[in-house]
């Protein structure tokens, strides 16, 4: 991310920043002469109207300006659910409303998968040197639906939040787009291993030779922050640049007295109390809640910035642990009902809760923009949807993302869980019943073929999990039944 302050320079509102009045502890924040607060936020679009980040609503009415991939002059359209941005946001009525001032975008990186790279036992794939991993907090923009519609050599943009865990860099993906192929390649990240006409970013060798180098000094130096840009990777695996251009990425995001809220896994851990997330350092003397902060949990932290550019944290919550959140339940199918006010939805009848930190977007053909669960339609002419969360222990589920879409022609829908009770040819999955015939196929961890003796017999136990896809175009009104077209195993424990 380019240094903030150098972004509101080039927006024209850098007095904003450089001419606060701060006000130290006690949660008082930073304040300006009609101004009650000032904070800066970064974590995860989770909707529109306004935009919401992170579960919270800045409003976006009134001069507020976006910075979207180098463009200082950009809209608030060409902004998407799942996309990590930060906003810089200031309030008159002590917080209560909150007003985005500017809204900032970058790709985590841009460019075709490498061949060989995917990988469903893992989750992942490569580009340009960096692992993404898939998780239940990715997006995936249409036509995409999951990892099996990716392939070697696509061309793919990447939002995400770096992790960093040990044995190189891993960008845990909150969206993913396909793009034209041909077109734009990038990265950014931190320059090594510099010689005459090449350097390495996150183990990507990036040759210079010709390449616009927009520096102040004209040169690229070993710790420099950059983001190269080339539209080809050579036949040495090289991204051949077209410009680098260096990137404040060691300066601090706010300033002092400023409100902070931040998301993202902890890429640095001396002890709770000294941390950095997403490389912004912590300091914190409270407890955290939802877990244990280690190198690698994903956690939201708030508090204010103080004159060293870290943050003094009032609140951490721990989001899932080093593991990264599960990909703990998926569900595709037609809605049987919903219910506006409780926040409730009902798919093969299990109960679907969202709450503010929950994603929706509208992917089918009406592509509403403020889409929720008010533009849901049941009944006689149901909405298809993608539920994705963490099973409750009620067999519900808490769902992290919701996106409406067109069905597939053939009518193919999908449940993923943790395998329930099992009593051959049926068993369940969150109280779905799975029936299984003889038109049913069965596939192992290894997308091998297997018999359905094999698979009642032992090749699965109660809490593996496992995907049922299945046909609903026969279907007639609310059912916790189907018929699996294909069962396989996703996890062997």
């Amino acid at each position: 991310m380019k240094n903030f302050k150098r972004k509101l320079q080039a927006a024209g509102i850098a007095g904003l920043v450089l001419g606060l009045v701060v006000a130290c502890g006690g949660g008082g924040g930073a304040t300006l002469a009609g101004i009650d607060r000032l904070g800066v936020a970064t974590g995860t679009i989770t909707g529109f109207g306004s935009v919401f980040v992170n579960g919270v609503e800045y409003s976006t009415t009134g001069g507020t300006t976006f910075d979207i991939d180098d463009n200082a002059l950009a809209s608030q359209a060409e902004l998407q659910v799942g996309q990590q941005v930060t906003v810089q946001w200031s309030s008159s009525d002590d917080g209560v409303t909150r007003r985005a001032d500017q809204v900032i975008y970058d790709d985590s990186v841009e460019g075709p998968i490498t061949a060989g790279s995917i990988d469903p036992a893992t989750q992942s794939f490569v580009v340009l040197g960096q692992t993404i991993v898939v998780d239940a907090d990715t997006s995936f923009a249409a036509p995409l639906i999951d990892l099996d519609s990716l392939a070697d050599g696509n061309a793919v943009k990447v939002s995400g939040l770096l992790s960093n865990p040990a044995g190189g860099v891993v960008v845990r993906a909150t969206r993913i787009e396909r793009k034209t192929p041909g077109g734009q390649i990038e990265i950014r990240g931190t320059v090594s291993n510099r010689t005459g006409n090449t350097f390495v970013i996150n183990g990507q060798v990036v040759l210079t030779t010709g390449a616009i180098i927009d520096t102040p000094s004209g040169v690229v130096s070993n710790g420099d922050v950059v983001e190269a840009k080339g539209t080809v990777v050579n036949g040495a695996g090289q991204l051949v640049a077209t410009r680098v251009e260096l990137e404040d990425g060691g300066e601090r995001i706010g300033a002092d007295g400023e409100e902070a809220e931040v998301e993202g896994y902890v890429t640095l851990f001396t002890s709770p109390s000294s941390f950095s997330v997403s490389g912004v350092p912590v300091q914190s003397s409270v407890a955290a809640t939802g877990g244990t902060v280690a190198l690698g949990a994903k956690v939201r932290v708030k508090g204010e910035f103080n004159a060293a550019g870290a943050i003094v944290a009032s609140e951490v919550q721990v989001r899932s642990g080093a593991g990264g959140s599960p990909v703990d339940t998926r569900i595709l199918a037609l809605v049987d009902s919903v219910t506006v006010g409780t926040g409730q939805l009902v798919l093969l009848g299990v109960i679907i809760q969202t709450d503010a930190n929950t994603r929706f977007e509208d992917q089918s053909n009406d592509n509403v923009r403020s889409f929720s669960l008010a533009d849901l339609r049941a009944g006689g002419n149901p909405d298809f949807v993608e539920v994705r969360g963490i099973a409750q222990g009620n067999n519900t589920i808490l769902a992290t993302l919701l996106q409406r879409q067109e069905p597939e022609s053939q009518g193919q829908g999908e449940l993923r869980g943790s395998l329930g009770t099992r009593n051959d040819p049926d068993f369940t999955i969150l109280g779905v019943v799975v029936e299984t015939d003889d038109f049913t196929t069965f596939f192992d961890a290894d997308e091998n073929e297997i018999s359905a003796a094999a698979f009642f017999a032992g090749a699965v136990a109660p809490g593996d999990e496992v995907k049922v896809k299945f046909l609903f175009l026969d279907q007639v009104g609310p059912s916790s039944t189907i018929l699996a077209d294909e069962v396989e195993i996703e996890i062997e424990d």
